[in-house]
């Protein structure tokens, strides 16, 4: 198998938002965080590991891009204690705001999270 199928088969496949999408595309949104557990734990997210980030998860818009770091938390406000907030959510104005914000996204609150930096290929 050559290399560039090997990596697109063992890419993690992230689908965001809008928003979020654009948010990466501009540079703006470094990092991406999820709630902890399926395809989104420690032993997924590898240093090194390609990812693609997908615009919803219809083909069509997306980028590719590197794992450079992960970090866990057992809550969003926890991880915004390790990661700057505007590093994930770049609209935010205030730390309220940008937990409010990912709790909207993620659908939940005080539940364990996980992060990862992506470097997006330019």
């Amino acid at each position: 198998m050559a290399a560039d199928t090997l990596q697109v088969a063992d890419r993690l496949f992230v689908p965001l938002a809008t928003d979020p999408f654009r948010w990466f595309a501009s540079g703006r949104k470094r990092w991406e965080l999820r709630r902890l557990g399926r395809q989104y734990t420690p032993k997924h997210l590898r240093i090194g590991r390609r990812v693609e980030l997908r615009r919803g998860y219809a083909v069509g818009e997306s980028l590719w891009g590197t794992i450079d770091k992960v970090s866990e938390a057992s809550s969003i406000r926890e991880f915004f204690d390790i990661v700057p907030f505007d590093h994930v959510i770049p609209t935010a104005a205030s730390l309220g705001e940008a937990v409010a914000t990912a709790e909207g996204i993620l659908g939940v609150a005080d539940v364990p999270v996980i992060g990862f930096l992506v470097a997006v290929d330019r």
